[in-house]
């Protein structure tokens, strides 16, 4: 009859059950700090993919206003969340407005409305916008905003003269796309406004935001007070540059025909 060693049996039951609690700690500290860190990383990783997709599609942009290209159309993938495009004049979504003018009151653009297009995270926060020819990145959760790629405005200090390019986002309607999908947009004949003023006479801008998290001001207010335009805060989103002798402001009609 064989004999069973009763300590060794014992050893090997408290080494399987040592082993498993080891392996079961693994996984749940895995579970607990890495999934949430990997997610974190995947969600970055789409938002900077995001970025360089605006970047293009601003481009693009600039090559249908500037470049004289009728149409342009562009591959994507869009990860992590969903891109929208919304029209300057839809009454369902809140929009930013534009006014420029040389005091006193004498309006040259006043309350243009540019539209959108707009990333939304899904997993986190970021918001990336094209707004006006700018691109700007937003948290959603929070009021700062700040301003990737600067619209085509500028300021020449030999000849005093202000040049604003005003794009609009037109649309049949909000699109929204998600995964790979192809952007078709085409650009209508620009409205050009060639104004001689005073010598010496200011230009007055003022961004009216969007409520809520539709607010980009502290992105256009660090553009416009900044070394492209150096313009000076007069109240709030007011800014003036004194001494324009030529103001030229050009609106361009850029239309989304698919996302």
């Amino acid at each position: 009859m064989m004999k069973i060693d009763r300590e060794q049996a014992v050893s090997e039951a408290i080494g399987f059950m040592v082993l498993f609690s080891l392996v079961t700690l693994g996984i749940a500290l895995v579970s607990l700090y890495g999934y949430p860190v990997l997610m974190q990383q995947q969600t970055s990783a789409h938002e900077r993919n995001m970025e360089q997709t605006m970047i293009v599609l601003q481009n693009d942009i600039k090559s249908l206003c500037y470049k004289n290209v009728p149409f342009k159309e562009t591959s994507l993938s869009v990860g992590g969340g969903s891109l929208y495009a919304h029209n300057s004049g839809a009454l369902e979504h809140p929009s930013q407005t534009f006014t420029v003018s040389y005091p006193p009151g004498r309006e040259i653009i006043q309350d243009f409305k540019p539209g959108e297009l707009i990333y939304e995270s899904d997993a986190g926060d970021a918001m990336l916008i094209i707004e006006n020819g700018a691109v700007i990145k937003k948290q959603e959760d929070q009021s700062g905003s700040v301003m990737l790629a600067e619209p085509r405005w500028f300021y020449d200090n030999d000849t005093k003269t202000l040049v604003i390019n005003n794009i609009e986002i037109t649309a049949d309607g909000v699109l929204s796309r998600t995964g790979v999908g192809v952007v078709r947009m085409q650009v209508s004949s620009p409205e050009y406004n060639e104004t001689e003023i005073d010598v010496g006479d200011t230009v007055e801008i003022e961004y009216k935001p969007a409520p809520g998290k539709f607010d980009y001001s502290t992105a256009w207010r660090n553009f416009l007070t900044g070394s492209s335009l150096e313009m000076v805060p007069a109240g709030s989103n007011k800014y003036r540059l004194d001494g324009v002798q030529k103001l030229i402001v050009k609106t361009y009609s850029i239309n989304i025909l698919s996302l």
